[in-house]
Order: structure tokens, then sequence, then C-alpha cells
């Protein structure tokens, strides 16, 4: 989901789009007295240009997509491992497993609650251990220190003799092939989080910053058209009030 901020820009990039689609078919009206000699003025281009600034817009959106459903998919797993991490603790204990080890697992079980042992209590029967927003580096170094937690709780319960439980997600067995399943999560939510940065870029660079970009294209047209058909012209006045914007942070 986007932030109003995000949301305002790409609204930007989407009336950009608009105002360069208006431009060409203006340009278009205008017949053969339109024949500039700078190739990416020239009509083939200036639609080329269109498609490609479509297209890249289409690419961020779903690379957004892709990461949205990662973050979701990763949250909704996450969650489940809190009831999973407290039956593992009560196992542990039933087994007649030594004080010490106990408490070790109690101390790895803490930091996947993100709380200390003063403050939450040892065995929670459910937890969420979702905190209020956060930038998204800081989100994603959360969830993977909840992964390192889980992973070294499932070597000290492993390590424990009397840890025999027949249930499979309780199994050694089952708790690391949670404990990769966790950290492939966080590994596809990152690999999601830098094709869409790269789709941002590659986006951007059309639309705004490379010499041929389509915003540069726009203002090239314009004056163009004004030194055609001079600024008084019902030509020029046609495209005048078309409005190019470039966001200051994208």
């Amino acid at each position: 989901m986007y932030t109003h901020n995000e949301t305002n820009k790409v609204m930007t990039h989407v009336k950009n789009t608009e105002a360069f689609a208006r431009l060409i078919g203006f340009c278009t009206g205008y017949g053969g007295k339109y024949n500039p000699g700078r190739p990416n003025l020239q009509m083939d281009a200036l639609v080329n240009k269109l498609t490609e600034t479509r297209l890249a817009i289409e690419h961020v959106k779903i690379a957004k997509t892709s990461f949205d459903n990662g973050v979701n998919q990763r949250k909704q797993t996450f969650d489940q491992v809190s009831n999973l991490v407290s039956s593992i603790l009560r196992t542990l204990e039933a087994s007649g497993a030594k004080p010490e080890k106990v408490e070790d697992a109690r101390m790895f079980a803490h930091q996947i609650f993100g709380s200390s042992p003063k403050n939450r209590p040892p065995l929670p029967a459910a937890a969420n251990t979702e905190k209020p927003p956060a930038k998204r580096s800081q989100l994603q170094l959360a969830y993977v220190s909840k992964a390192d937690a889980f992973s070294k709780l499932v070597k000290a319960v492993s390590s424990e003799p009397t840890y025999q439980p027949r249930e499979h997600e309780f199994a050694n067995a089952g708790l690391e092939e949670k404990v990769q399943e966790l950290n492939m999560l966080n590994r596809s939510v990152a690999d999601a989080r830098g094709a869409w940065r790269k789709a941002i870029i590659d986006r951007n660079e059309s639309m705004y910053s490379m010499e041929t970009s389509m915003i540069k294209t726009a203002q090239a047209v314009k004056k163009y058209v004004r030194a055609v058909y001079g600024p008084a012209s019902a030509q020029y006045a046609l495209i005048k009030s078309l409005e190019f914007n470039h966001p200051s942070k994208t």
C-alpha cells in the first residue's frame, strides 16, 4: 500500500504522462509543418517515448504489488510464530529439561517477542509481534532479528536430549523447516524490494533524468513549436498550458 506522499508522487507521474500524450496529439494535428530535425522530437520518437514511459510506470506497479504481497505473507507467517514459540517452551518444560536450558530458550523467545523478561509474561498464549509503523529498513532488520532468534531457539531445544515431541511442527525436523521458511520470506521481501527500487530508478530515468527523458523532450517540443509558429500563435497556445512537474523525491 502506498503512503499519502507516495500516492501524490504516483499521481504526478500519471499526470505528466497524460500531458505528454496530449502534447503528441496536438503535434500530430499540426500536420507536416511539425518537422523537427532532432530525432527524439520527431513523431515516431515521441510515440515510442510515451509507450516506454507507460511501460516503466506499469513495471513499478507490478514490482510494488509483488513487494506488498511478500510483506503481507511474511507478516502472516511471523505472527503465527508467537504461538509456536509458546508451544515449544511448554513442550520443553514438559520434557523435563534442566532449568538452565529452559531459561536459555526463554531468552531467545523474548527476543522473538521483542520484549525483555521483566515486562512480558514468559509464556503468552498469543502475541501480536507487530510494532507501530517503522521505516522499511528498520522493519526488515526486525524480521531478520526475529528469524535469527528463532533459529537460536531451535538449536537450543534441539540440543536437549529430553526434547522428543511426536508432533512434526514441534519436532526438530519441523522446526528446521520453519527456520528455513522464515529466512526464505526475509530474502524474498529483500529481493522484491530491490526489484521495486530498480523499477523506480528505470522509470525516473525514462521520465526525468535521461537527456532524452519524457519531461526534457516535452520541454524541447514546446520550444520548437514556439519557434516555428510563434509565441502568440494558436498552435503554441494549445501546448503552452501543459504542465510537466518534476517530483522533488521519487
